[in-house]
């Protein structure tokens, strides 16, 4: 277990998000995760490898012994730490969900359905409150740590009881993700700042153990959205490209009351001005290249998830080379 990799590890802001005219964090509050959302860290790799390393699984919840201090990811610990739920009282399986259809759930979230490929479930062409949620999904949530740009079956089924504000149990998910990683060969490791907050609850002795603070990478904000494709218009944040839609009622995809549009507002012409031709939608090929703009957009977040590990590997050679030092006997301010 000394060579797993740890998931870099997100983190974000969803006041911020709100401000900026989103409407997915009241779904994501109304699951409470906005205290697991936005933990911060530092993480302990080595600590986290090493609860995974004797990890059991007892009636489904993931246990081990961390120096001496027993950790279990039980609905009052993953409550204590990030406000977890566990009371839901469905469990995100397929089977308990009657009306989850994942083409229809899939298609509702697209910006342009007619055009969209239903073989491959990528998420670049979602509306932009979908796009962030699938983006959580795939990062926090039940994170992974490739392919981020098409989702699973697991990922439309939490899209869809998100967005159906479908109170499930998070507890079950973290465990079900920690159970995966634990069995799998080479699995990477999930929820590195959860772990953490644990350790440091349960009284883990931290003295002497590397840690690792969030870099600018690990925050989902503005560049996130750039990433995506988006651009910020007025008050708002559209996609580049988007036709603008005929005026009608506010709502969101979600059919709740909204200012927040999943297309670009509409602009008075300003008087004595001849008003522009209106956009014309885009052509096959035109949606191509953009799907291949999304393509290119998801290997730059791969870029900047693996310069985020090269991070991790000089903070780890920068602690080899401090206890190097200490036994040498040379104080810290030499070369």
């Amino acid at each position: 277990y000394a060579g797993r990799r740890i998931i870099p590890p997100k983190t974000l802001k969803l006041d911020w998000f709100k401000n900026e005219g989103f409407s997915f964090p009241t779904l994501l509050e109304h699951q409470e995760l906005g205290k697991f959302l936005e933990m911060e860290g530092p993480y302990y790799p080595e600590l986290i490898r090493l609860f995974l390393c004797f990890a059991t699984s007892n009636e489904g919840i993931m246990q081990s012994m961390v120096k001496g201090k027993m950790i279990k990811l039980d609905g009052p610990t993953l409550k204590a730490a990030a406000r977890l739920s566990s009371t839901g009282r469905e469990k995100p399986q397929t089977f308990n969900f009657g009306d989850f259809e994942e083409l229809t759930t899939f298609r509702d979230c697209q910006r342009n359905p007619v055009n969209t490929n239903y073989e491959k479930f990528l998420a670049g062409g979602m509306k932009k409150n979908s796009r962030l949620i699938s983006f959580i999904i795939a990062w926090m949530l039940k994170p992974r740590l490739h392919n981020h740009a098409q989702m699973s079956r697991d990922d439309i089924l939490l899209m869809h009881v998100i967005k159906k504000k479908i109170k499930i149990d998070w507890v079950s998910v973290v465990n079900d993700c920690m159970c995966k990683a634990r069995w799998k060969e080479d699995g990477p490791i999930p929820y590195a700042l959860l772990l953490s907050k644990i350790f440091e609850n349960a009284g883990v002795d931290l003295t002497g153990e590397r840690k690792i603070v969030l870099h600018a990478s690990n925050k989902i904000e503005k560049s996130f959205l750039h990433h995506m494709g988006m651009l910020k218009q007025e008050d708002k944040w559209v996609f580049k490209g988007d036709v603008p839609p005929t005026p009608e009622p506010a709502t969101d995809e979600d059919g709740v009351p909204s200012h927040d549009e999943d297309q670009p507002p509409q602009v008075e012409a300003e008087p004595g001005r001849e008003p522009e031709a209106e956009p014309k939608p885009f052509s096959p090929f035109e949606q191509i290249m953009l799907n291949k703009l999304d393509a290119v957009m998801e290997m730059s977040r791969r870029h900047e998830s693996l310069f985020s590990g090269i991070l991790d590997k000089f903070d780890d050679l920068d602690h080899e080379v401090k206890l190097l030092k200490t036994h040498l006997g040379i104080p810290e301010d030499e070369d």
